[in-house]
């Protein structure tokens, strides 16, 4: 479905017949192909503050 209040010299179609591009780099010059590292994970509250708590 198309949405018309996007411009088409901005945002062209899409066409499904073009290969899917392999990198971040190719989509957007400049971009990293590494993620950042995933932010540590609280664990159950073991009497430290910030923990959380078990759950119920």
């Amino acid at each position: 479905m198309a949405n018309p209040d996007l411009d088409p010299d901005v945002y062209p179609p899409l066409d499904p017949r073009e290969p899917v591009p392999e990198t971040a780099e190719e989509l957007l010059p400049g971009t990293s192909n590494e993620l950042p590292a995933a932010p540590t994970e609280p664990m159950p509250d073991d009497g430290e503050p910030g923990g959380v708590p078990e759950p119920a």
